[in-house]
C-alpha cells in the first residue's frame, strides 16, 4: 500500500480508486497502458476473461487521476472529489468525537 492514512483517515476508509468502463476500455489491444503506467500497482489483469481490473484499490493515491492520460477516452472513471472530501471530513470528525468521548 502506498499510504496508511490520508489527512488523518485510514486509507481503506476513503473510497478513491478508478472504475473501469468496459464499454469504453479496449484493453489497449492486449497491452494495457494503465497497468504499465501506474507505479502503485492499482491495476491487474483478469487472466480468465482477459480484461483489466482494479486489483488493489487502496494503493491508488487519493485524488490522483494520472492513469486516465494513457487510457481510451473516458475508460476510467473516478468518484466525485467533493464527495470524497466530505467523506474524509466526516470520518475525521467522527474519529475526533470518538477520541474525545473516550478521554
Amino acid at each position: 500500500m502506498t499510504e496508511e492514512t490520508y489527512m488523518g483517515v485510514p486509507r481503506n476508509k476513503i473510497p478513491w480508486c478508478p472504475v473501469v468502463d468496459y464499454a469504453k476500455c479496449n484493453f489497449c489491444e492486449g497491452d494495457p497502458q494503465c497497468l504499465k503506467f501506474c507505479p502503485h500497482g492499482v491495476f491487474g489483469i483478469d487472466e480468465k476473461e482477459k480484461k483489466l481490473i482494479v486489483a488493489h484499490p487502496d494503493n491508488c493515491v487519493v485524488f490522483c487521476r494520472s492513469c486516465r492520460v494513457v487510457c481510451a477516452p473516458e475508460a476510467l472513471g473516478f468518484p466525485s472529489k467533493p464527495e470524497v472530501l466530505n467523506i474524509i471530513k466526516k470520518t475525521r470528525e467522527n474519529s475526533e468525537q470518538w477520541k474525545t468521548a473516550r478521554s
